[in-house]
């Protein structure tokens, strides 16, 4: 079974008060595309979504978890150059992307919570479920 040290839930955006005012403005204000799915997902159009942090919160009963901004990413998680938005799980040896870009790009519905956290489970079951059979095979 992986074992997960941590779980980052990674913005395609920039963190700090000013970067999270201009994406504010160009995409509320401005009509600019959004450059994030996981923040469309998190956020309404002016405050966090409860739903969000009611599933964070819970995931946080069992993982460490980490909600970063493209700024504030560990070196490590930087150098395997993963496209954001981004869900990685960090185990002893190795960082495993749970969800990928394309996978927030696939949503129906991209402000949907229980969406995201149905796919993470499922992802997170089908990766479990793979690494007990590398484990088996080697």
């Amino acid at each position: 079974m992986i074992q997960l040290k941590k779980i980052y839930f990674i913005y395609d955006a920039d963190g700090g008060l000013w970067n999270e005012i201009k994406y504010w403005i160009n995409k509320n204000l401005l009509n600019k595309r959004s450059a994030c799915e996981l923040c469309d997902i998190s956020h309404s159009k002016f405050f966090v979504r409860l739903e969000w942090l009611t599933f964070i919160r819970e995931l946080k009963n069992h993982y460490k978890v980490k909600v970063l901004h493209r700024n504030e990413v560990p070196q490590n998680i930087q150098d395997k150059n993963y496209q954001y938005p981004c869900v990685i799980g960090e185990t002893e040896n190795e960082l495993i992307e749970i969800l990928n870009k394309i996978a927030f790009k696939d949503y129906g519905n991209p402000t949907s919570v229980k969406k995201l956290e149905e796919q993470f489970f499922q992802k997170l079951a089908i990766l479990e479920s793979n690494h007990e059979f590398d484990k088996v095979k080697e």
